[in-house]
């Protein structure tokens, strides 16, 4: 059972794979329903395209909560203290002599109420049990061919393109570029902006 189960699975793989291997750059923007593809470059493919991929993003979730009982200073959850306190205000003149000068001080006071914060045992959740959630999103990039021969009718050039998420947990989405079929020999490189967001690849002649 378990061997033919495998081979369900895999050969429902290698199907979605065969479903989404080629697509065609003759347009300046293509979507691309699975996060890789091979890419093919004919004589009607734009010297840049733009292409979205569909890239699935691996999270933690909580899949189970329990409760446990934890010590908290908290006057939300234990109430308050209530008490009055004095406060010295500073001196005030009590007796002066007929030119006006204080003969006397005495210390003036205030009294303010204050409310102190219980401590107390309250309940608080917290996840017993952690998961992984998949999510697909929306992602694309740029591929320039830069200055490359014009192709001929039928001839064309096959591209890998694959996009992952960059890490467990990141947002970031990170692309492999490489030449599977071609009628010269190319280099890939990554180009960077300063205010372009977006992955940029060029392909040129070695």
């Amino acid at each position: 059972m378990k061997a033919i189960v495998g081979f369900a699975v895999l050969f429902v793989s290698m199907a979605s794979f065969a479903k989404n291997t080629e697509v065609l750059l003759n347009s300046e923007k293509v979507d691309v329903s699975t996060s890789s593809a091979t890419v093919i470059r004919t004589n009607a493919t734009p010297e840049t395209v733009e292409i979205s991929f569909l890239v699935p993003m691996e999270n933690s979730i909580c899949e189970r909560y329990e409760t446990r009982m934890v010590y908290r200073t908290s006057g939300i959850d234990c109430g308050y203290d209530v008490f009055t306190r004095t406060i010295n205000t500073g001196k005030r003149c009590i007796r002066t002599n007929p030119q006006g000068a204080c003969l006397q001080w005495a210390d003036t006071y205030r009294t303010e109420t204050v409310r102190r914060p219980r401590s107390c045992m309250v309940p608080e959740s917290f996840c017993a049990q952690y998961g992984t959630a998949t999510t697909y999103e929306k992602d694309s990039m740029k591929i320039k061919f830069k200055d490359l021969p014009a192709l001929g009718d039928s001839e064309t050039e096959k591209f890998t393109v694959a996009a992952r998420q960059n890490a467990f947990g990141s947002g970031n989405v990170v692309y492999d570029v490489k030449p599977l079929e071609t009628l010269r020999e190319y280099k890939v490189t990554q180009k960077k902006f300063l205010f372009w967001k977006r992955d940029f690849y060029i392909v040129e002649e070695k």
